[in-house]
Parts: structure tokens; C-alpha cells; sequence
């Protein structure tokens, strides 16, 4: 790869991958627990509100002498304007570029001198920055951050070199990947006419259209104190973090009030249904059923319900599809829900010998069954099971938790809507299952696309 900073080059890719390599099961449910993982006892987290609009939450946790500082800001590839599609993934390569007072690529060094690692994602609605560090070092993180979010510098040669990074990696996420073509073509259908119809990769025709103006003024609109969200987490305290916090960001202006984006899609009233021919061995039906936003209250049982179909190879649809029918290699289903709206992604792989017309009617009449008959106790206690050893497993890590504070405070408003997730899921019933498999998975609300090997029939 053709970047100054692999490292952190490869984790923008994972950031873009997994939503869209989402039907590999085990990289799309790391995506999903990252924004779903609960969060510990609400008497160890300490909000506050900087005079200029940014929100510091600390987290104590004195287990190891490590300190985790996460910065997410409120913008993400949805809130790119049209024709400058993957400006928010290319501003995140360039906020490594080089500042005021810290050379290109020096923030990294710095922080991998500190004992440290460090590196950035861009989602469709947020984008992230974070560094792991012992504890000695923290204000060195905090004075790295608030400089670049304060006095970045922008410059052409810069952004030639980067925007070739980004077109790199847009080259290896797609045009050697069928099933990305497949799930790219997948949004567009299913969230056509919002920005949720591509991902932060962005098109390759918009990445040359951006100009150094075009950076310049996304970097002044979002890049700001009130719109960012700041999570130090570990052995730390709370006062002493925010001493250091209004040292290093308290003088840094508020920024204007970013526009605002509603996205809405009207109401479908019949399955959509494409297919398309790459040179594949195995084909795949892609497909998934509008849901609702980040939020929605329905969303819990929707997650069970996800497990119901596609918790391991127990699971409803990996059962009947695989090792019943055999007439699939694998299959599966689980919710990838954004901001605004969501679906419920359903895949199956099969064998070229196999009829994908036989192939997508068992895996929907396998994911109607839910609507049509209530699921047993034992599958409800199941799923509940699993989703509470993805909270236990969460909290090993302090990135993770400080990763999910901030997007609970940036998406939902409300850091404590993350720390919910350890009882959320008590008092989904049976019943629940049943009423939101009825109310969302039905064909009328589907959208399908089917990968076939090129040379086949249409």
C-alpha cells in the first residue's frame, strides 16, 4: 500500500471494510459489537461540558496503568456533499499531515515513542481518532489532539499524495472483491436517494474532484470543540483529566454550528431485486429489510432476533440452509443499523450448482418462520445469553468501552444509552421476537441482490 503510515492506513481499510465485507459473519459482528458492547457502572464515568462546546467524558478504571483517549467528531460520509463523496475518510488521512507545531506523520511517532499506538476510522456517521497509552503520557495525547484539531495544516502536496492513498484502498476494497460489488450495489438500491447509499469509501470520479478549498472549509465546518466528543478512559482521575482537557482545548474556539442532515427513506412498498455477473466460484444472495435508526426502540429485539437466525452454527439459518437442505455453504442475517435508518442483512453463499431462485426462497421462508411462529425459550435464553457475554467480553478492552461511550453520546445523545446495553435485553419476550420479525420482515420491505458467476445464466 502506497501509504507513509501503513499502520494507520490498514485500520482506515478495516473501518471501510467491515461494513461492506459484512457478509465474512466473524468481521461484521466485531463492527457491531464495537457500537453495542455495554459499559460499566455509571458511577465510574464523569461528564462534562467545556465553555466552548466539547464534551469530556472520563472513565475510571484502575485495573492497568494504561490510559485510552478517544476523540470522535459528529461527522461521517453521510454528511458529505454531493460530487465529494469520501471527503470525510480523506480529511481523516489528513489529519495526520502535519500541524502548526507537529510535522507530517509525527503524531504517531510521537505516540509510538510514548510506548503507545494510535490510529483513525471513518464510519457513515462518525469519525474517530484514538491512542492507547501508559498513563505517565496522557497529556502528550491530549496536547497531540487539540493541536491538530486547532491548527491542521492543508496543504496540495499533501492532499495529491493522500488522496492517492485513499484511491489505493478504494481499489482494494472493490475492484477485487465481488461480494463488496455485490453489498455496494446492495445500498444503493436499498438507501437510494441518501448519502447512506455509499460508504465513506466514496467514488474514485469524486475523490479527483476534491480540492484543497473543499478540505479547507469541511475542516473548519465540523472539525471544532462542539462538535466533537472527547473520552479519556483508565487510570486516570477525573478532576486531573479535566485540568488537562481545559488546558489544551479550553482556549480553542467554538466552531459554527455544522448543517443539519435528515435522512429519511419513503416507505417500500415491494421487494427490489438485481442481480449481477464477476468472476466468482461461490454466488451469494445478498439482501436485507429497512429498519429503523440508532435508538429505536425496537432494536433490541431486533438484535435477538438477528441471533435467533444467525448466532452460530446452532442458529436457524446456518441449521436449515446448511445442514438440513444442503443447499448452501453458508448463511446468516443480523442487524447494521446507522444514525438515521438501518437493515437487517441476510446472506446466503451456495455452490454454482445450486438454483439461486431454490436458494433465496429457503432463506426467506426460514427468516418468515419468525413472524409466523413464536421461537422457544430456549432459543430467546440463547440469544440473550450471547448478547450478554459480548458485554462481558467488551470490557476487557478500555478502548472499546471509551469507543462505545462516544458513540452513544455522538449518535443516541447520551453516553448512558451505551451503559443500558447490560440489562436491554431482560425483558425481550418471545412475543417481542414474533412482533418485530411481523412489523419489519416482510418481502414488500426487501431488497436482494444476487452475485452469480460470470458465463451463467442471467
Amino acid at each position: 500500500m502506497a501509504s507513509s503510515s501503513p499502520k494507520r492506513s490498514n485500520r482506515s481499510v478495516l473501518w471501510l471494510t467491515v461494513p461492506v465485507v459484512v457478509l465474512a459473519v466473524a468481521a461484521a459482528l466485531v463492527l457491531w459489537q464495537m457500537g453495542q458492547t455495554p459499559t460499566p457502572k455509571v458511577g465510574n464515568i464523569s461528564k462534562f461540558t467545556l465553555d466552548n462546546g466539547l464534551v469530556l467524558l472520563v472513565y475510571q478504571d484502575n485495573t492497568a496503568p494504561v490510559v485510552s483517549v478517544n476523540l470522535l467528531y459528529r461527522v461521517g460520509s453521510r454528511d458529505e456533499p454531493t460530487g465529494k463523496r469520501g471527503m470525510a475518510h480523506l480529511m481523516e488521512h489528513m489529519m495526520f499531515k502535519g500541524s502548526k507545531n507537529i510535522k507530517p506523520e509525527e503524531h504517531s511517532r510521537l505516540i509510538d515513542q510514548a510506548g503507545g499506538r494510535d490510529n483513525a476510522f471513518t464510519s457513515d456517521d462518525v469519525t474517530g481518532y484514538w491512542a492507547m497509552l501508559p498513563k505517565e503520557k496522557l497529556e502528550l495525547a491530549l496536547r497531540l489532539e487539540a493541536e491538530r484539531m486547532e491548527n491542521l495544516v492543508l496543504t496540495q502536496e499533501n492532499l495529491d499524495s493522500e488522496r492517492e492513498v485513499v484511491k489505493e484502498e478504494w481499489r482494494v476494497r472493490l475492484e477485487n472483491q465481488p461480494v463488496s460489488k455485490a453489498l455496494d450495489k446492495f445500498r444503493d438500491i436499498a438507501f437510494a436517494g441518501t448519502p447512506y447509499a455509499k460508504g465513506p469509501e466514496g467514488y474514485m470520479e469524486d475523490l479527483d474532484s476534491i480540492t484543497l478549498e473543499d478540505l479547507q472549509n469541511f475542516y473548519k465546518t465540523y472539525y471544532a470543540p462542539n462538535n466533537a466528543v472527547l473520552v479519556v478512559a483508565g487510570d486516570v482521575e477525573a478532576n486531573r483529566v479535566l485540568e488537562l482537557v481545559k488546558k489544551y482545548f479550553g482556549a480553542i474556539p467554538k466552531g459554527p454550528t455544522p448543517p443539519a442532515v435528515t435522512v429519511t427513506l419513503p416507505p417500500q412498498t415491494e421487494m427490489r431485486e438485481e442481480s449481477l455477473q464477476l468472476a466468482v466460484q461461490l454466488p451469494v444472495i445478498v439482501g436485507g429489510y429497512a429498519l429503523p435508526g440508532i435508538g429505536h426502540a425496537d432494536q433490541p429485539a431486533l438484535e435477538v432476533a438477528g441471533l435467533v437466525l444467525s448466532g452460530g452454527q446452532s442458529a436457524r439459518l446456518y441449521k436449515s440452509l446448511v445442514r438440513e437442505q444442503q443447499i448452501s455453504v453458508g448463511a446468516g442475517g443480523f442487524p447494521l443499523v446507522f444514525k438515521d435508518l438501518g437493515t437487517m442483512l441476510i446472506y446466503a453463499f451456495f455452490t454454482p450448482d445450486k438454483d439461486p431462485a431454490q436458494v433465496k426462497d429457503a432463506l426467506l421462508k426460514e427468516i418468515e418462520k419468525l413472524a409466523n411462529e413464536p421461537i422457544d425459550e430456549k432459543e430467546l435464553q440463547k440469544a440473550k445469553n450471547q448478547l450478554t457475554a459480548q458485554y462481558i467480553f467488551g470490557l476487557d478492552s478500555i478502548s472499546t468501552v471509551a469507543n462505545g461511550l462516544a458513540r452513544a453520546e455522538v449518535l443516541q445523545g447520551d453516553y448512558r444509552e451505551f451503559e443500558k446495553s447490560k440489562t436491554r435485553y431482560d425483558n425481550i419476550t418471545i412475543a417481542d421476537v414474533q412482533r418485530v420479525a411481523q412489523t419489519y420482515f416482510k418481502r414488500e420491505n426487501l431488497t436482494i441482490v444476487t452475485l452469480k458467476p460470470e458465463g451463467g445464466a442471467p
